[in-house]
Parts: structure tokens; sequence; C-alpha cells
């Protein structure tokens, strides 16, 4: 069943269950009010009636009963065996109705040829010192016309409520399809054409339908992005591995001719074959890396110095590139809560960029501000260009592609570090200044000293 249809079917049948239930309950009430009311009226008239029946009055009974006779109905004194001794009517109908003797004082309705009758009865003391029933039976009839006229209005407001609000809930229903149909249309176009298309808003008021309209172009904004993001990665990794490729069949081009023959040629492809197949792999691993979400890196968290990282760190990279690093501290400890390895690469990555980019000494500072600490690697190589800082987290950007490439960057390694730092919910700044060098700045949340961390993967 579509939405539209059951919108409909919903508000129309739960309206009319509800309408249903009110004016029973309305009939219902004025029914016992009304009828309590008319009992309450022939009580007190049967009470009079008892009274003026009194043995000690001299006045003859059957034309005292006569008197207090109402309209349409009938009195008559019955015995135990419930057999009348007096009955006066002037009502035809009531002649084959039959008394019955009742011991206590009762008021109740009864229907008799399809007509309603109120019947009250009342024990008394007869003239001869026996115990007999006084009952008064009335037609009903203004009451039965009330309920009747009751039933009508009741029904015309039924049907005079109903029609609009079946009108209003097919109204309502096209409101609160339309954004959800334009939403259904708007995805069937980029299904079509293949290209990304938002919902048109309007000057509405910001009720849930325009959120979730604004809610459905904003996730529209995002799959774009990520789609041209998408888009420039596939293109760039393809520029990226299209060179090591061509390399690799040149140089096994050139040993299949002479490759036998010359040994200088042979071990130069060989070499050449070899770096190249490095740099893929490599660039490959750098590229699944960044593939994964921060939550996939299985990360194992513990309490991490900073300190002693950069320093063990430094000596490490000291000794493998031959380049001093030197390591400031203003504070014996910065505990944060990491996966220690994955601060090494981190650190490892700043460190192979401020040797590609500078040759002089390379600065690591580790520190604590406010409720962070932080580490920093500071070079003193050619810099970045201002309008070129917001990209280096990109991948495959490079800031001097020549040098990079002859140095055997793949340009992934920044974005890398971004993703690292996202994992352990830190934050990344740069700053640079071309010519003078560039300082780029890491913090984490800072851990106390004791304390442990709910940071996810711990």
């Amino acid at each position: 069943m579509r939405l539209r249809r059951l919108i409909y079917l919903f508000s129309t049948v739960w309206l009319l269950i509800t309408l249903l239930i009110v004016n029973i309950a309305i009939y219902l009430l004025f029914y016992k009010i009304t009828t309590n009311g008319e009992l309450d009226r022939m009580l007190a008239q049967t009470e009079n009636i008892v009274s003026a029946v009194s043995p000690d009055n001299n006045v003859d009974t059957k034309e005292l009963l006569r008197a207090y006779l109402p309209a349409n109905g009938m009195i008559s004194v019955v015995d135990r065996n419930s057999h009348s001794i007096v009955t006066t009517t002037k009502n035809t109908k009531m002649r084959d109705y039959t008394p019955e003797f009742k011991n206590s004082q009762s008021s109740e309705i009864h229907h008799i040829n399809g007509e309603t009758y109120g019947v009250v009865s009342l024990p008394i003391i007869w003239e001869n010192g026996q115990v007999v029933s006084l009952e008064v039976t009335e037609n009903l009839a203004e009451m039965n016309q009330t309920l009747n006229e009751l039933k009508i209005v009741l029904i015309i407001a039924f049907i005079v409520v109903i029609i609009p609000s079946i009108l209003g809930g097919r109204l309502l229903g096209n409101i609160l399809l339309k954004p959800i149909n334009s939403m259904i249309n708007t995805m069937k176009e980029i299904q079509q054409s293949g290209t990304f298309k938002k919902i048109p808003l309007g000057h509405k008021h910001q009720d849930e339908l325009y959120k979730m309209a604004d809610t459905f172009n904003h996730t529209m904004d995002i799959l774009e992005s990520n789609f041209e993001k998408q888009q420039a990665f596939v293109s760039d990794a393809s520029h990226e591995l299209k060179t090591p490729l061509t390399i690799i069949e040149s140089y096994a081009s050139i040993l299949k001719r002479w490759g036998m023959k010359s040994p200088d040629v042979l071990e130069e492809s060989i070499e050449a074959i070899h770096s190249e197949t490095v740099r893929m792999k490599e660039m490959t691993n750098q590229m699944l890396q960044l593939a994964e979400n921060p939550e996939d890196l299985n990360l194992e968290f513990s309490s991490v110095n900073l300190v002693d990282l950069c320093e063990k760190t430094a000596q490490m990279f000291e000794k493998a590139q031959h380049r001093q690093v030197r390591v400031q501290s203003a504070v014996e400890q910065a505990l944060t809560w990491a996966d220690e390895s994955k601060l090494k690469q981190l650190l490892f990555i700043f460190l192979d960029n401020a040797l590609k980019y500078s040759s002089k000494v390379i600065q690591i500072m580790v520190g604590r501000e406010g409720e962070n600490v932080f580490l920093a690697v500071q070079d003193h190589g050619i810099g970045i260009p201002e309008d070129e800082v917001d990209q280096v987290f990109d991948r495959f950007f490079r800031v001097d592609k020549a040098r990079s490439r002859q140095s055997g960057g793949t340009g992934l390694g920044l974005a890398i570090a971004r993703q690292i730092v996202a994992a352990h919910h830190g934050s990344v700044h740069l700053d640079s200044v071309v010519g003078e060098g560039t300082k780029v700045t890491v913090f984490f949340p800072a851990l106390k000293t004791g304390s442990t961390s709910n940071v996810k993967g711990d």
C-alpha cells in the first residue's frame, strides 16, 4: 500500500472511530441524565399519591387516583399476589399490561408495545391493613422524541465533521508527501543524469519537513564532495602508478633486447625495476591505509610520554639518515592516551618531510598547552607558499614535485598523518614561510598521571 493511501486510510478510520465513540458517549450520557430525571419526577409524584391515599382520608380512592392519573399512563394498586385491586388508565394500550407487586421502592424503564414507559412502585398500607404496592406507569414519549432529535443532531454533526476532516486528511497527506516525492524525483534525476541535484527549499518555515529536505541537500553536498575527492584520488593514483609502470615496462623491454648481452644494461635495468617496484609497493600500502576508517586501524591505546617518544625516535632517525635532530622539551612528561607505534609513524612522516625539503638541523619541540600536550617538528627548508598551506594534507600533493619524485616521495605521507591524528582525537596545525622553513604542530588530549582514558580503542 502506498504511503499516501495509508495516511488517508489511517486518518479517516481513526477519525471515524473517534467520532463514533464521542457521539455514542454523548447519547448515552444524555439518555442516562434524561431517564433519571424523568424517574425522579415520577417518584416525587408517586410519593404525593401515597400521601393522598392514606387510610385516614375519607375520599374515594378510585376518584383520588383518577385525579393523579398521568396523561397517557396508568396507576395500579397491586396486592402480594400481583392481583390488581384498583387500576386507573385512559390508555387502551395499557389494559394488557400486568402490574407486579414489589415490597420495596423501585424506579425502572419498561418497553411496552414498542414504546418506552417509566414505572415507579412504592409499598403502602391499604384500607384493610394489608401491605400493597402502588405502581405508577407513564409513557415517556416526549423523552423519546427528544432522544430521537439528539440522534439526528449527532448524525448531522458526524457528517458535517467527517467530510471536511477527510478532505483535510487528504490535504495533510499531500503536504507531508510533497517533500518526499520531491526527494524521490530528485533521486531519480540523479540516477538518470549521474549528477548531484538538490531539493529547492524556498522560503518556508523551518519545520521537520524543511529540515528533512535541508538534511537531504547537505547529504548531497557531502556525497558530491566525496565523489569529487574519489575522482581526484583515482586520477592522481592512476597518474602516480603510471610513471613507475612505464619505467618498469621500458627497462623490461631493454632487458628483453640487450640485457643478456650487456652486463651494464642488465644491472641498470634490474636496479631501476627494483627501485620502482619498491616505490609502487610503498605507495600501494599507503593508499590501502588511507582507505581504512579510523575505527579500522586496530589501535592499541596506552599511556605514552611524548618526551621519551620524541627522544628515542630522534636517535633512530639520526642513525638511519645521518641528520642532526634536536629535541626541546619544557616539561619532563607530556602524557597522552595513544597508540605508540602510530605516533612513531606520525613522527617519522614529519621528520621524513623535513629531511626532503631542508638540509639544516631539524628541531622537535614537546610541551603542554592547557588541557593538551603537543609535539612540533621544525625544519629550515624551502617552506610552503601561503596559497598551498591548506592543501599539503591532501593526497598526492607536493610542494616541489620534481624534487619529491626524485627522492621517492608519494605525496601520501601527510594525508596518513592527518588520519592518525584524527584517530587520536587530536588536531594538527601548520605554519610555514617560503625560504625560511615549516613548523607542523600536533595537539593531543593530555593524560594526568594515574588516570585512565575512555578513548575508543581503549
